[in-house]
């Protein structure tokens, strides 16, 4: 794998699948060129949030990190290869989970520690940029980290970025062919509800917020978020779809002027939808807000918005949830 230190600790795997792309981009952007590979489809390079990260043979341990990572690779057909799945502050709801089932979940409001990740001894470590336990760091004792592309920092958390990571899980992990057939049903499924609000003829202002768990700080989703397009399937226009950011402190005073028709309110860890509710009511400067005096407000777990295959899921919920306000 990565090193003859790892690679002396893999478990044995089924003779892989023949790849024929050399080099795939893990970022967002199209990939570069293909060139010729060896048999088994390696060596093969990720350009990782614009670092490339080369692998000799397909990962046998890895170590996720973060509500998305474990479900990407399911989504892959390779959940055997994740022995440990940490930090995931929103459990993904629905689809994937019982692939995940029997998986060691450990440290799930907070990262693992360094010599935590080593101890697994994983060939791979999936995460989000950003946090504490870096490349650099892992790379001291010869672990790779690459990131979700729907976490790169400029990332757009588009469904496309999505579908182009699950494919290339498939590549990395030998499971192309699982792979490209679940992409071919996500695809069908988000065309689906694309198709069902195409005749939309105007769209309604919308806004999707996070309140954090002592409900003190209200943060927004703009453009660079996953819910930003699903809202625009599902024809509401975001209020902060004008911000190139995932999310961000709400400001108040733009929630209010653009009064927003529908509140989507996102819940995390042991959040309930009726705490949610009840916490955004409680703030007084909104109180005015055509969605809190109309009951216009969806709940749905964070885990259905995240830039990750139970994203479709979550799209399909909120088509639902927004029906039933109608």
């Amino acid at each position: 794998m990565f090193t003859s230190v790892i690679a002396a600790r893999r478990r044995a795997v089924p003779v892989l699948a023949l790849l024929t792309t050399a080099v795939v981009t893990g970022c967002g952007g199209p990939a570069p060129a293909a060139t010729t590979a060896a048999e088994s489809g390696f060596p093969l390079t990720i350009s990782s949030c614009g670092r490339d990260v080369t692998f000799t043979s397909a990962p046998q341990r890895v170590v996720t990190v973060g509500s998305i990572a474990a479900p990407l690779i399911a989504a892959a057909g390779a959940a055997d290869r994740i022995v440990t799945r940490t930090f995931e502050a929103a459990a993904f709801p629905g689809e994937y989970a019982d692939a995940l089932h029997d998986i060691e979940i450990t440290a799930p409001t907070a990262e693992l520690a360094r010599e935590e990740i080593i101890s697994r001894s994983p060939d791979l470590v999936v995460s989000v940029e950003g946090l504490t336990v870096s490349h650099e760091d892992l790379a001291q004792v010869n672990i790779p980290l690459i990131v979700n592309r729907g976490y790169c920092k400029d990332a757009a958390g588009t469904f496309a970025d999505t579908f182009a990571d699950i494919e290339l899980y498939g590549k990395l992990f030998g499971t192309a062919e699982a792979a490209d057939a679940e992409v071919a049903t996500l695809r069908q499924r988000v065309q689906a509800v694309t198709d069902k609000h195409s005749g939309t003829t105007a769209s309604r202002p919308g806004a999707t917020l996070i309140l954090s768990r002592d409900g003190a700080q209200l943060k927004a989703y703009g453009s660079k978020s996953t819910v930003h397009e699903q809202m625009r399937i599902l024809g509401l226009d975001n209020i902060y779809g004008d911000i190139a950011k995932r999310n961000f402190e709400a400001n108040t005073e733009t929630l209010i002027a653009a009064d927003p028709a529908v509140i989507i309110l996102l819940t995390q860890g042991d959040q309930t939808p009726d705490e949610v509710r009840t916490t955004l009511r409680q703030r007084p400067e909104l109180a005015g807000l055509q969605a809190i005096r109309d009951n216009r407000i969806i709940v749905v777990p964070f885990g259905y918005t995240g830039p990750g295959p139970v994203a479709v899921e979550g799209l399909e919920v909120l088509d639902r949830e927004l029906t039933a306000l109608r």
